[in-house]
């Protein structure tokens, strides 16, 4: 099967060095995973694209380039989008000295819907029914392909290490708490600075903070971390169970549906109330929690890893094709 990955060659989160390397592995399974590939990066015509299957993999919508005639190709046509709450947006990442221009929701379904997208790939679904849903209309259902973030397995060392054997014996707290004014973080601002977690600061604001394909070894160092979101999960959701971590979770339910159970697999905080007792229980009865965390770590190593999002990509494509 043929694919064409349309993708900005040079976004910082698809870079060896970007702080998260979830989408960078996503698209390395993908070009992996299909017997042939191609790339576009920059404006072109679609009749000079050969190609079963075309994947626009522009997670923040910030691509701009025209593909004419697109939306008349005869491959099957999916895209890639996350943060389906995301506004507009113009500015520059400082990190990088680049401009940035995001698009907003109807803008980015307009672009989708001019090019022709039969399916958008999501890493979250009620956010996507309820953020991007409604300016799709009655086929926001079927368009869906839902997968959640995927890191890529191997970067995880140390993983299979009990946790009452890891270096640090803490509840790691780390990830941004700015979120550009959206309240995403609202929670996880508090919980970072309660007395019993453990802060670490983002590699953003931290170049001490290990990254990129770092980052795994790095969390699964210690025995327990955190994955908070007010709006829906995120990356660090999938990433702290991989690292064989107990992962203390904000609750969400498309989790339930994924296979998360509390005290199974994790252990939910969803509120000022659960979190310092769940979390001092732990810290002081941590073995008792040793199959919690490896029963998370297996729910992640055995269906959300970026081979499984591939395998999962190319299963559907070869399902559409049938039907």
């Amino acid at each position: 099967m043929k694919l064409t990955l349309i993708y900005e060659k040079e976004h910082h989160k698809l870079q060896d060095t970007s702080y998260s390397w979830v989408y960078k592995g996503q698209l390395d399974a993908l070009i992996d995973r299909f017997e042939e590939v191609n790339f576009v990066h920059d404006s072109c015509s679609a009749d000079d694209i050969d190609a079963d299957v075309i994947i626009v993999y522009d997670i923040v919508s910030s691509h701009h380039i025209t593909i004419e005639n697109m939306a008349k190709h005869s491959a099957i046509k999916m895209s890639y989008l996350c943060d389906p709450h995301q506004k507009e947006m113009k500015g520059i990442y400082h990190q990088y000295k680049k401009p940035v221009h995001k698009l907003g929701k109807t803008k980015r379904i307009a672009r989708a819907k001019e090019r022709g997208i039969q399916y958008f790939i999501m890493p979250m679904r009620d956010a996507y029914f309820k953020d991007l849903g409604p300016i799709i209309g009655e086929d926001a259902e079927k368009m869906l392909l839902f997968f959640p973030p995927a890191s890529k397995a191997s970067l995880f060392t140390g993983r299979e290490i009990p946790i009452t054997e890891r270096e640090n014996k803490v509840a790691l707290a780390t990830g941004a708490t700015w979120d550009g004014d959206l309240g995403s973080y609202e929670f996880r601002k508090w919980v970072y600075t309660q007395p019993y977690v453990h802060f670490v600061p983002h590699s953003l604001a931290d170049k001490k903070t290990p990254s990129a394909q770092k980052w795994g070894a790095f969390i699964a160092k210690y025995s327990s971390g955190f994955a908070l979101n007010d709006y829906h999960p995120i990356p660090k959701y999938f990433e702290m169970p991989l690292a064989g971590c107990l992962t203390f979770l904000q609750h969400f339910s498309e989790l339930d549906e994924l296979g998360f159970k509390d005290y199974e697999n994790c252990v939910y905080v969803n509120n000022k109330y659960m979190a310092e007792p769940r979390v001092k229980d732990f810290l002081e009865y941590m073995g008792e929690y040793e199959k919690i965390a490896e029963a998370g770590r297996k729910l992640i190593e055995e269906n959300y890893t970026a081979k499984h999002f591939a395998d999962f990509i190319y299963n559907k494509c070869i399902e559409i094709q049938g039907n």
